[in-house]
């Protein structure tokens, strides 16, 4: 495939990976195929250089959120310290590992929390009165979310949304907002250990982040203007889709 013809796929794609990304997660499955596939890249490269466009949509949805009032920023300081300390472990063994070392994996949990949530919604959707309180299993929890995100990124959105959930009582859109700026902070720290071992390539990835930077002010809208009912669908329909990508490839 020319470069050309390459590079102008990357941008609607992009902008869909980055509404996906904002309203719920698994927009990588989008961007990946397209660096790897039509691209050419190798899936260490891509996988570096997909952060780069998901670094321009969290910004960009962040910004949205931000300016109708829904991050809690006492939250993002919460979350933010367990999640960023695992992103370099799962980063560094992306350079070292293959990703399909443990996709099966990933793909199960994925598939089996979907079933959870299609019979019990109320986890999702509900505000608990009265959510765990345990800052250890709390910290341990966004710790592993925070390696698996350095190590596939795919899904990250899907994860954070459901750890806010379970420990913090709140409507979904304030959660999805919170997720989207914890999703900027650790995509930048993965991205740089992606840099540091030359891992990324710049063109493809400005290209893409156009696309995804539009698609992320898109979906912050729809998801503020639809409120918890768009977002809980979303999230149902990629996590089943990821679940099914992992388990698969």
């Amino acid at each position: 495939m020319p470069d050309w013809l390459c590079y102008l796929l990357l941008i609607p794609a992009g902008f869909l990976a980055g509404i996906v990304n904002t309203i719920a997660g698994g927009g990588s499955f989008l961007t990946l195929p397209t660096l790897i596939f039509l691209c050419g890249l190798d899936p260490q490269v891509a996988n570096g250089t997909n952060r780069v466009a998901i670094l321009f949509s969290t910004v960009t949805a962040s910004a949205t959120f931000h300016k109708h009032g829904h991050i809690d920023r006492r939250l993002v300081a919460r979350i933010a310290l367990p999640t960023l300390l695992g992103v370099p472990v799962g980063a560094l063994l992306a350079v070292r590992l293959p990703t399909e070392t443990f996709q099966p994996v990933f793909g199960v949990i994925f598939l089996a929390m979907a079933v959870l949530l299609i019979f019990k919604p109320a986890l999702l959707t509900d505000s608990r009165p009265n959510p765990p309180k345990s800052f250890l299993a709390e910290f341990t929890l966004f710790f592993g979310i925070g390696i698996y995100v350095g190590f596939i990124q795919a899904g990250m959105g899907i994860l954070l949304l459901l750890g806010i959930s379970l420990f913090h009582s709140r409507k979904l859109v304030g959660a999805n907002a919170v997720k989207n700026v914890i999703g900027f902070l650790l995509t930048f720290v993965a991205l740089t250990v992606f840099i540091f071992y030359g891992k990324v390539d710049w063109l493809p990835g400005l290209i893409m982040a156009l696309g995804n930077t539009l698609g992320g002010h898109v979906g912050a809208k729809l998801a503020i203007k639809k409120g918890s009912r768009l977002i809980f669908a979303f999230l149902i329909v990629v996590m089943i889709a990821t679940g099914l990508k992992l388990l698969l490839s």
